[in-house]
């Protein structure tokens, strides 16, 4: 489990290097350089790229942490399995794009209303929809070598540095609108170029067209695993991506630009989730190969315990300062109507990590098939639920809709590995992280408030962090979080009697 701590702080810090270059951009740049309804165009062209990657790689992302361990077991087959995964790739995005081409007035009608703007951006779409797919493979392949840290850099830092400079030389005459779009795309295809090189570096880049170092029986079974999984994927990403779509298709670019911004604030708390879970999934893969389920439970107790550690920290942190955070920003009349989704997401996001790496347990056991029948269930009902929540209640519909489909998904989940694998996530650890996170926002009320507000930000966080992380130490919530510290601080005093 210590490398899965390791990396995991490397990519943790990494993460929130980047959120603070996201906060700036969507919460700072992007509000005082474009208008609402820019802001929203430039999501909605995002996140529907993002949307369409799964249907257009069909679950092969998934298939390399199940598949690596077993077919890549020298350089010849290692070479053979990328080159069959990004063959299949380029083969799944040309079907994607002949059904595209098929559906694509419908698909673009059902924004003609509110947001008819991003119709002449579809090609666009399908752009960076290519790049992100390939990215997506790429990043995959290389946390198959438990080589996490720099895929995280580029997309957490480098993209959003660009992004930043980008619509700063658009506010000073440099760009047209349509010329920051395609800027855009090229700072994806940028980064996945970086990767590109990283890879071929590391020497983790090797290509041969003759597969037959792989068995064909496993080209069939891994071909398979991949359907199976591009739909629970699918899925998975219409919960997470539907709901800014649908607001621009509802109610407009503007209220999208509202809605994400929000969404972006409260996200902000699962990126601990996302770097142990990069880093815990090959390994659950491969103890699944040597069928060590005791292994498995630990990673997935402690990775649970971990992620809401560090997300009810952030969440709390959110809350507090969450009329200070609006206060500052530019145009904070129009952007502050997201207020309650930030709350209500946060709350649907903390679930999501308090049940740990249960979809990665999931698809990677023999089980996998029914974490797919359960995405389909849930992203049909997210969108049924998001048609009625979004036209009667704003933004706070999409909020609730997209809150109410994590904790039931997470609920479901639970109970399936309970009663077929014989594992949970929760322990005493647990319950001592929800009394310590209660006592703490208990706290915040009996701290004054300051008129400036970077000085009550400041006070109010560094009270709240000090408060909360005494009390997860000494509570020994985390041994591994604790053994770290300890490493740390050990480290540094030996630096200081040198």
């Amino acid at each position: 489990m210590g490398i899965v701590i390791r990396q995991s702080i490397y990519t943790t810090i990494i993460s929130y290097i980047g959120a603070v270059l996201g906060y700036i951009n969507l919460l700072y740049l992007f509000p005082k350089f474009l208008a609402p309804e820019q802001v929203g165009l430039l999501r909605t062209v995002q996140d529907a790229a993002i949307l369409f990657v799964p249907f257009a790689q069909f679950g092969l992302a998934q298939s390399i942490f199940r598949f690596h361990p077993q077919l890549a077991k020298d350089k010849d087959s290692e070479a053979s399995f990328l080159s069959l995964l990004l063959l299949l790739a380029i083969s799944g995005f040309a079907i994607f794009l002949i059904v595209f081409k098929i559906f694509e007035h419908p698909l673009l009608s059902y924004f003609q209303d509110n947001a008819k703007e991003i119709i002449q951006y579809a090609s666009i779409v399908v752009w960076l929809t290519f790049i992100l797919l390939i990215t997506a493979l790429l990043e995959a392949y290389s946390r198959s070598h438990l080589k996490t840290v720099f895929p995280n850099l580029l997309r957490e830092v480098v993209i959003r540095l660009l992004l930043g400079v980008l619509v700063i030389v658009y506010f000073k005459g440099g760009l047209t609108y349509s010329g920051f779009i395609i800027a855009t795309v090229m700072a994806y295809l940028s980064c996945l170029l970086i990767l590109i090189i990283y890879l071929a570096a590391q020497k983790h880049l090797y290509f041969s067209f003759r597969f037959n170092a792989i068995p064909k029986s496993k080209i069939k079974e891994l071909i398979g695993y991949s359907f199976f999984s591009f739909a629970g994927t699918a899925g998975m990403i219409i919960i997470g991506k539907i709901d800014s779509m649908m607001v621009s298709a509802l109610i407009g670019l503007a209220a999208n630009a509202v809605y994400t911004t929000a969404f972006y604030m409260a996200a902000v708390i699962e990126i601990p989730k996302r770097a142990l879970s990069q880093v815990a999934m090959p390994l659950i893969a491969r103890a699944f190969e040597k069928k060590d389920l005791k292994d498995i439970a630990t990673i997935y107790q402690k990775t649970s315990i971990n992620q809401f550690i560090i997300g009810a920290l952030f969440l709390i942190g959110i809350f507090i300062n969450i009329d200070n955070i609006f206060n500052l920003m530019p145009k904070k009349d129009i952007y502050e109507a997201g207020k309650w989704v930030v709350i209500i997401v946060g709350v649907g996001k903390l679930t999501d990590m308090l049940f740990g790496p249960s979809s990665e347990i999931i698809v990677l056991s023999k089980y996998y098939a029914f974490n797919i029948l359960l995405i389909l269930i849930l992203a049909s009902s997210a969108i049924v639920s998001l048609n009625v929540l979004i036209p009667a209640y704003g933004v706070n519909g999409a909020a609730v809709g997209v809150a109410l489909a994590l904790i039931l998904f997470n609920v479901v989940k639970y109970f399936f590995i309970w009663i077929k694998l014989k594992m949970q996530p929760f322990s005493t650890a647990t319950l001592k992280v929800l009394v310590i996170a209660l006592l703490t926002l208990g706290l915040n009320y009996l701290l004054p408030r300051f008129d400036y507000l970077f000085i009550d930000i400041i006070v109010r966080s560094s009270v709240i962090t000090v408060f909360y992380s005494t009390l997860i130490l000494f509570s020994k919530a985390s041994p591994d979080g604790n053994a770290f510290l300890q490493k740390i601080m050990s480290t540094i005093g030996a630096n200081y009697k040198r």
